[in-house]
């Protein structure tokens, strides 16, 4: 009887399949080998191996993304450096030093030492601002044209629009001192008074927390969300291609806001200023629209002017925005 051509025997079988077959097999006990042996490899095989830490973090970054998780990562370090010395292991590929002339040496440009890929998770990625670029070539550049808006020269000129600002922080607060409403909470009225004077130097215009009382359009609120974010996601930066950068996620708009996919009041404002400001060319020359105020905003505009292949609009944007 001929054979079934559909069929055949395990003598018949490839070398490819039989090895498949096994290795299906015994998946259950190769997986968690292979990771041990993965763990082993960061914890004994690293240049970092001789600095002392504790067991979990030489082997994954699921410890320092723990604690960043607990808002107590500050606090963790401390302890940390209490037990183990001025040097200690605190991730696969990352150790904490607490000598203040380490820091001055890591901190310095041209030293060797580059920022990491967790700077990478806060936004806008495309357009990094002074906080978040990483190229130490072209962060020199920015921060060429962004110190200008912070010298003290332009801080005493908008010192009396911010001057603005603290009469009417100080007639809310007055007013709470003469009522009998009870309680304050004076952490939420300083939030206030930042952002309005951040308002103020950055756009020319307050955002109205002081004024309404309230955060506006949850507007802080999704700051310190993103922020919240960007410090957990940060210390495992693939996993914001999973979250924030996932397309997925803009076809739920409840998701959107917590994710940084929609515009908040912020952001919108920054992207209104701009717009109402173009031409940039007229609008830093025509006597009709220019004034002798000289916010944030503007002074990034004149600095894209003067050399737009070296800092764009999007760098404009960036770092006014950034500023908040």
């Amino acid at each position: 009887m001929a054979k079934n051509p559909t069929t055949m025997t395990s003598h018949e079988q490839s070398p490819t399949r039989i090895l498949l077959s096994v290795l299906y097999s015994y998946l259950p006990i190769i997986a968690p080998v292979l990771l041990v042996l993965h763990y082993l490899r960061r914890r004994y095989a690293s240049p970092l191996s001789r600095f002392p830490g504790p067991f979990l973090a030489s082997c994954t970054r699921l410890y320092k993304t723990r604690s960043v998780a607990s808002g107590r990562t500050h606090l963790h370090m401390v302890e940390l450096h209490e037990k183990y010395g001025p040097v200690v292991r605190i991730g696969p590929d990352e150790i904490s030093l607490s000598s203040p002339e380490a820091a001055r040496q890591l901190l310095s440009a041209g030293k060797g030492f580059h920022k990491t890929r967790f700077y990478g998770v806060f936004p806008p990625p495309e357009n990094p601002d002074i906080f978040t670029e990483t190229r130490e070539a072209v962060h020199a550049q920015k921060k060429r044209v962004a110190n200008v808006p912070y010298s003290m020269s332009a801080m005493q000129q908008l010192a009396p629009f911010i001057d603005d600002t603290i009469e009417i922080f100080m007639e809310k607060m007055n007013g709470f001192a003469t009522s009998t409403a009870g309680k304050v909470d004076l952490g939420d009225w300083l939030h206030y008074f930042a952002f309005d004077v951040l308002g103020e130097v950055a756009f020319s215009r307050s955002f109205g927390f002081l004024e309404q009382g309230v955060d506006v359009e949850r507007a802080i609120r999704t700051i310190d969300d993103s922020q919240w974010y960007n410090g957990i996601v940060g210390q495992i930066p693939e996993l914001d291609f999973i979250f924030r950068r996932n397309p997925i996620w803009s076809l739920v708009p409840s998701l959107g806001v917590i994710l940084g996919t929609k515009l908040p009041l912020i952001t919108r404002m920054a992207l209104a200023e701009m717009d109402k400001r173009r031409p940039f060319e007229k609008h830093a020359k025509d006597p009709a629209v220019k004034t002798d105020r000289k916010d944030l905003l503007q002074s990034l505009i004149e600095g894209h002017l003067k050399t737009p292949d070296k800092f764009g609009e999007g760098d404009v944007f960036a770092v006014a925005h950034g500023a908040m």
